[in-house]
């Protein structure tokens, strides 16, 4: 890590305590070491030599989910989480990679995804929709939507029908190489950023649109700053967005009510990384009968569900704590239903908020189209 970036980081986050309360994995372990803090100073003592890479060493940077929440609380802007990715590099480089993450990059290599499964839970709606020899979008599912939550993608489909969108879905559709990429993998990350790419360009479509916003934010920034020449005509669009558009452009009509009281959860990636806070909400206002209820914390400060920087895969009991602590926030509200933007969000969260609805936003769009 010879970065000059990363050695103004480690100097600074080393000798501040400015965002220790907001610390994911912090407030969940209550360690000093899993703050950035304690995780620049152990950057430091391992590039002077005071430290080696043991066992305890390599847990603590696989102990952080990306979420880049400290960011946000720093009044410079420094942040510890591109670190963390970069130490887990020397970690694969050293031979030290934790089982779980060579059970995930087994899994890729095995079957292609990180959840090691041959089939998805989608292949009869891609089998039955309308073939296109020019589709407007390429809906894209990302793994956990394929393997984990098929709903939201069936929920996908009725908006593009409703709105009148012709699209495609990629058979044996390849995953975008993220879970590699932040477990250390980064050359079969990007082994897997150039199939994906290819299988893109082979669908026609010049629109990208995915509920999954990691996926998203890995196409649109990711896979640039990985190396990756992505063609300058692609356009990748969240869930969010496109419904936005299609609300403004009249193509979206939400006249089915849905009652109740909402909050929203605004996902790591979707929010603090692509800085797309108002199409969801937005969205959400027009939907008649809901009332929408802000977390405490929201926005550039909503409280990570823990699912990120394959500390499920990792560390479980703390992607679980993690998961507890936003639950108890989103709870403050009182609401009814939960919405989130994020497949891995929703699997998380749905364990932590008793007595809520808990719902994608493709999902609630889609309860909400008229009915004839």
């Amino acid at each position: 890590m010879g970065n000059n970036k990363f050695q103004e980081t480690i100097k600074a986050c080393s000798s501040c305590l400015m965002c220790r309360h907001a610390c994911t994995v912090g407030n969940v372990t209550m360690c000093d070491t899993n703050l950035p803090r304690g995780k620049a100073l152990l950057l430091l003592a391992l590039q002077k030599g005071f430290l080696d890479w043991d066992e305890r060493a390599v847990e603590v940077v696989y102990q952080c989910t990306n979420c880049h929440v400290c960011r946000e609380w720093c009044p410079p802007g420094w942040d510890i989480a591109p670190l963390m990715l970069a130490a887990r590099t020397e970690v694969v480089e050293a031979g030290l990679s934790p089982v779980e993450a060579l059970q995930i990059k087994q899994n890729f290599e095995s079957h292609g995804n990180p959840y090691g499964e041959v089939h998805t839970q989608i292949d009869d709606l891609i089998k039955y929709l309308p073939i296109s020899d020019s589709p407007e979008v390429l809906y894209y599912a990302g793994s956990t939507v394929s393997h984990r939550r098929p709903e939201i993608a069936k929920a996908a489909v009725s908006i593009f029908e409703h709105c009148g969108t012709t699209i495609t879905m990629l058979e044996d559709e390849p995953d975008c190489g993220e879970m590699l990429y932040v477990l250390g993998f980064r050359s079969e990350a990007k082994k897997c950023a150039s199939w994906t790419l290819e299988a893109i360009r082979s669908s026609g479509a010049s629109i990208v649109v995915s509920s999954d916003p990691t996926c998203i934010e890995t196409f649109r920034h990711g896979y640039r700053a990985w190396g990756i020449d992505v063609p300058d005509d692609l356009r990748f669009l969240h869930m969010s967005e496109f419904l936005y558009n299609a609300l403004a452009s009249g193509k979206l009509n939400l006249a089915g009510a849905v009652d109740g009281i909402v909050t929203y959860h605004d996902p790591c990636s979707l929010g603090r990384e692509m800085k797309v806070f108002d199409a969801p909400r937005q969205v959400l206002s027009a939907i008649p009968g809901l009332k929408l209820k802000e977390m405490r914390l929201n926005r550039e400060h909503s409280p990570c569900c823990g699912n990120g920087g394959g500390v499920p895969a990792t560390f479980p009991e703390i992607a679980y704590g993690a998961g507890a602590n936003a639950g108890a926030v989103i709870q403050e509200t009182g609401a009814d239903i939960l919405v989130t933007s994020c497949p891995s969000c929703q699997q998380s969260l749905r364990k932590h908020v008793p007595g809520m609805v808990v719902m994608d936003l493709t999902e609630i769009v889609a309860q909400a189209l008229p009915r004839f």
